[in-house]
């Protein structure tokens, strides 16, 4: 326990320190996390064989990772994410046709879904970042460590009926309602701080409930999803490079899931507040 509170306290101190200044040192963070969560994420899967090489088809994802976050450096827009989707849908295909039959086609989409799964997804949060208020919203996508933090406590409490039993048993329905109202009791005293600090908008107040609820919602999926695969593969973690938490994938897990969520509602909730 005490190994994960204090990488529980390096992860949050890097975060401040990444997340604040934002810019190019928050888009180089999430490269560094996307490359490793996605060497994770294929080695879970299949794509990469421990003890092997790097192969050239999850070196087609690599390749895509990079230029995806060129693309986010020069244009910082969303909608040019077709782009980075399309060039590593068709890199990794054209990879799999020339080599075939060294690879087969189930790793073949692992491996794309692997790049939409991490660097897409986590590219996000860089895009929030640079939004108005960016500084203050690039921090709800951890939203979901509270819910998770409230989840395992109102499950130990009070849980009584299986949420998902075949998939993950200590999880209960009464923990997920936990989860989702301690993250909303969070996103009250933020948008509130917001509103008496920064905007002076009681509609701030609404949004950051409406995003918390939706996103504790979905930070769970998340980790379901994460929980699934390792079942799938009969692995317990993902990786063991944060002491006590195990791997990227399962520390940021729910979070790389939720953020393109908490970036949709924001720009539309924001636009109407």
């Amino acid at each position: 326990m005490k190994t994960r509170v204090i990488s529980g306290i390096i992860i949050g101190v890097v975060l401040a320190a990444v997340l604040i200044p934002g810019g190019y040192l928050l888009l180089a963070a999430l490269l560094a996390v996307s490359l490793i969560g996605y060497f994770e994420m294929t080695r879970a899967l299949g794509v990469h064989i421990t003890g092997k090489k790097l192969n050239a088809l999850e070196a087609c994802g690599y390749i895509a990772t990079v230029l995806h976050y060129i693309q986010m450096m020069l244009v910082r827009d969303y909608r040019y994410f077709i782009f980075s989707v399309m060039f590593a849908f068709f890199l990794i295909m054209v990879c799999y046709v020339l080599t075939f039959p060294k690879y087969t086609s189930q790793q073949a989409i692992y491996c794309f879904f692997s790049f939409l799964y991490v660097p897409i997804n986590l590219s996000f949060i860089y895009l929030l970042r640079m939004r108005p208020l960016g500084i203050y919203f690039a921090w709800i996508p951890f939203i979901a460590w509270i819910c998770d933090t409230c989840a395992y406590f109102a499950g130990r409490a009070f849980g009584k009926h299986k949420l998902v039993p075949v998939l993950s048993p200590k999880k209960t329905i009464e923990g997920a309602i936990g989860g989702t109202l301690g993250a909303m009791a969070v996103g009250a005293i933020f948008g509130y701080l917001l509103y008496n600090n920064v905007t002076h908008n009681v509609g701030t107040i609404y949004v950051l409930l409406i995003i918390t609820f939706a996103g504790s919602i979905i930070s769970q999926l998340g980790d379901l999803l994460a929980s699934g695969i390792k079942r799938n593969h009969d692995i317990k973690d993902y990786g063991h490079i944060i002491p006590g938490h195990g791997g990227i994938m399962d520390r940021f897990d729910s979070v790389i899931f939720v953020t393109p969520c908490i970036y949709f509602l924001s720009v539309v909730l924001t636009k109407i507040m």
